[in-house]
């Protein structure tokens, strides 16, 4: 049976073995329960998109289509090139680290039998969070590495431990989290107290202000739009759906530029289009949209995609250049493409790149970006 940690010093002890894991390893599976609530659905995002943030690698595993309601959560993943998948198999082979969110008890979580083997599997670290602590909870993470405790939901729990991944980082709240991270912490928080209505003790009703105070905040610094009422907890829900649609909308206006060659399907945004997408959706939703949108042309090519912009006025002066490979081509290591064309101001990893250059070195960037394509079709026939 899971039982309340019994001091401050245990519980602070368990956070520090969490974080260590977090920043130590670089491949997650998340992992929640058998038809999943919004608490649930709503820590599995919370968490992945953490772990994007650090550039780790998270794939939500559920084990068919959500309800509704949750969709456009799940959706906010897509956009932040985050891999879920509905029932299906998924890639074990890198993974490092389970994470279990907001599941009782080791029969109720959702997986597959590639994952029950891979539980069995001592090597693999097992991460656990969870509020859960009735009579007939067991425990399903390893010990030392199960934050499990009386909270108001599991994000409650997700939040505490976001926070003190903050300050051991030296980074301050605001900065550290973005406006999707905040949403979807307090959506768990919010659906699992019945809209606030048993947010019983004082520490709950504390973290539900804070990441209430943290989203008004990056709602009004990082959105050109404004600042928004989220003074009732009713209006949670809306504002994720409307910033859901919000990604949706500069996804599809990105993609509808896609242009074809005969390896790469690439997307070249130029200055007043930049301009104008910065305008509408801001930095955080143009930086991961083109990722995503990336992604997208990579694997429709089966070979490379590339979105190309020019970075908002307020953050550089320079144009990204965002070269994703489709996971059908693994012939060819990114990183090296990078070295042969002597682009020094950019990195990655194999699969995916980014690079800048000075927007005064490039007087027609229509003319560069078809150049540029055209060198790395040389270097991949070659």
């Amino acid at each position: 049976m899971k039982t309340e940690l019994k001091t401050i010093a245990e519980k602070k002890r368990l956070v520090g073995n969490i974080i260590d894991v977090i920043q130590k390893n670089d491949f997650f599976l998340l992992l929640g329960h058998k038809d999943p609530d919004t608490d649930c659905v709503a820590a599995l995002v919370a968490f992945a998109l953490l772990l994007s943030k650090l550039q780790k690698e998270a794939t939500i595993y559920v084990s068919g289509p959500v309800q509704e309601q949750f969709n456009y959560l799940l959706a906010i993943c897509k956009y932040n090139n985050i891999a879920v998948s509905y029932g299906k198999e998924v890639n074990l082979q890198n993974i490092s680290t389970m994470v279990i969110l907001d599941t009782p008890k080791p029969d109720m979580i959702a997986m597959n039998e590639s994952m029950v083997r891979l539980m069995e599997d001592p090597s693999i670290r097992k991460i656990e969070i969870d509020h859960h602590l009735q009579l007939d909870t067991q425990y399903a993470g390893d010990p030392g590495y199960c934050l499990v405790s009386e909270a108001s939901s599991t994000c409650e729990l997700l939040g505490y431990l976001a926070l003190k991944l903050a300050k051991k980082m030296e980074i301050k709240a605001d900065d550290f989290f973005t406006r999707n991270i905040a949403l979807a912490i307090l959506t768990g928080v919010v659906g699992d107290s019945q809209m606030g209505k048993y947010l019983k003790t004082s520490r709950e009703r504390r973290y539900y202000q804070i990441f209430t105070g943290i989203f008004d905040r990056l709602l009004f610094e990082k959105t050109i739009k404004g600042r928004g009422n989220i003074s009732s907890m009713e209006a949670i829900f809306d504002v994720i759906q409307r910033f859901s649609v919000q990604e949706k909308k500069c996804y599809d206006g990105i993609m509808a530029l896609k242009r074809k060659s005969k390896l790469v399907y690439y997307v070249c945004l130029d200055k007043g289009l930049s301009e104008e997408m910065f305008g509408l959706y801001g930095a955080e939703l143009m930086v991961n949209i083109s990722k995503a949108a990336a992604d997208t042309m990579a694997e429709e090519s089966g070979k490379l995609g590339m979105v190309v912009y020019y970075d908002d006025e307020a953050l550089s002066d320079f144009i990204q250049f965002r070269l994703r490979r489709s996971a059908q081509f693994p012939t060819i290591d990114l990183r090296g493409v990078l070295s042969v064309l002597d682009i020094r101001n950019g990195g990655g990893h194999p699969g995916a790149v980014g690079f800048r250059v000075k927007k005064a070195a490039v007087p027609d960037l229509a003319a560069y970006t078809e150049a540029l394509i055209a060198r790395i079709e040389e270097l991949v026939n070659h």
